[in-house]
């Protein structure tokens, strides 16, 4: 299998992880923070995760796969950045923070996609069109769909 479809296929398994934390969210929370945190925890697991994984492992596919050329430091930092989340939901997780805490950890991340998915979109348009100048930015639609879904009345607790 070539990288770039490794990385396809790990763009696959980070929303595939979404819905399994959408599944557990509903499956085993029993109340509606309860479910948030779970579909949250689940949510930084697989996608801040095997983002981090893949920029380590599979730079230079991925730059090519996302349309950003040979990648570099600034796709390095990207990697420690989603590492960072990562393993602070894995804290917060450990050390049962709670709602809030994953709460907090959950936005930074939606936030830094929603960033991202303009610049894929900005990127595309204006200088190499991909399938992730679409794709991201509807993903990451969805994703805050989602969340606010699962967050809304978790706030109103």
């Amino acid at each position: 299998m070539t990288s770039t479809k490794i990385n396809r296929f790990l763009e696959i398994l980070r929303w595939t992880g979404v819905a399994i934390a959408i599944f557990f969210g509903f499956y085993l929370g029993t109340n509606p923070q309860s479910q948030f945190s779970i579909f949250a925890i689940i949510t930084v697991l697989f996608v801040g995760g095997i983002t981090t994984l893949e920029i380590f492992t599979l730079a230079k596919s991925g730059s090519d796969v996302s349309g950003y050329g040979k990648g570099g430091a600034y796709q390095r930092q990207s990697g420690v950045h989603f590492l960072a989340i990562t393993l602070t939901m894995i804290l917060a997780w450990f050390m049962g923070w709670g709602f809030y805490a994953y709460a907090s950890i959950f936005m930074v991340l939606l936030i830094f996609l929603t960033l991202s998915a303009v610049n894929h979109l900005y990127s595309g348009l204006k200088e190499k069109f991909v399938l992730n100048t679409i794709l991201r930015p509807l993903l990451t639609l969805f994703l805050w769909i989602i969340s606010l879904y699962f967050l809304l009345p978790a706030l109103a607790v």
